[in-house]
């Protein structure tokens, strides 16, 4: 069975405030699907340092680990 892996990640500033969140894909591209400057979107970039140059303020990066995505689930 092939599985893919996909963690949810959240961006805050060094107060907590939340800036953005989204997916990160074990192959490495990630899916924005809010920004705090933005509202709701479905932006895709090809790695985690592309997102982390979205704006000023970054200082923590949060990942949660979620259940493996089946072939069924696609």
């Amino acid at each position: 069975m092939n599985t893919k892996r996909r963690r949810l990640f959240q961006l805050e500033d060094t107060d907590g405030k939340k800036l953005a969140h989204g997916v990160l894909y074990d192959e490495g591209n990630v899916q924005v699907l809010w920004r705090v400057d933005r509202g709701y979107t479905a932006e895709q970039y090809a790695s985690l340092n592309l997102v982390l140059d979205l704006m000023p303020g970054i200082t923590v990066l949060r990942l949660e680990d979620t259940e493996p995505e089946s072939e069924n689930d696609k």
